[in-house]
């Protein structure tokens, strides 16, 4: 034994495999577990707080079977049947409800949700590219507008290339067409 070193190694080794078994039994004794919202599995005794989603306990307790009733008059006038036991013609206890799905049908149900999650995200990105493209319009709209009001002598294109001057008749259609725009883009 050199400087002790071996005899710390087995002290670790011994404290290592005694906390391994308590993680262990805690673990065991945990009636309910549950994913938490960063996907970790949590294990406890209570249930998990109201913030969980169903799909996300993988463990509940069975539901306790209701506690037979011996005050009943149906057990005191069956013969043969002693007083505090369910009687042969009580219905059977309900059975346990069903898990919230295979893993199979979780995975479907993800999925449809990030389906549904991506499109709901992709018609905001479209309105508000819509929005955009509207403002932009308005904007440039109500700077023309602004230039047909203060009489600044306007050079239309024609499509040959050449240019004119416009009339004050070509000045009130455009008016009139711009102010259309801003009607229909500015509001």
């Amino acid at each position: 034994m050199e400087n002790g070193k071996p005899r710390n190694v087995l002290c670790a080794l011994r404290i290592g495999l005694l906390m391994l078994l308590t993680v262990a039994a805690s673990i065991a004794s945990a009636q309910w577990a549950w994913r938490d919202e960063t996907g970790h599995t949590v294990y406890s005794d209570q249930p998990p707080p109201p913030g969980v989603k169903p799909a996300d306990v993988l463990r509940q307790p069975a539901p306790a079977a209701p506690a037979p009733q011996s005050d009943s008059p149906d057990a005191a006038a069956q013969p043969g049947v002693s007083p505090g036991a369910t009687p042969p013609n009580a219905a059977a206890p309900a059975p346990a409800q069903p898990r919230a799905g295979s893993v199979a049908e979780r995975e479907q149900e993800f999925r449809k949700r990030q389906k549904e999650r991506a499109e709901a995200e992709r018609k905001v990105a479209e309105r508000d590219t819509e929005a955009a493209q509207k403002a932009q319009d308005c904007e440039r709209a109500r700077g023309y507008m602004k230039s047909l009001d203060a009489g600044i002598r306007l050079v239309r294109t024609n499509p040959d290339g050449s240019r004119e001057l416009m009339d004050e008749d070509q000045r009130a259609a455009e008016a009139q067409r711009t102010r259309a725009i801003i009607d229909s883009r500015c509001n």
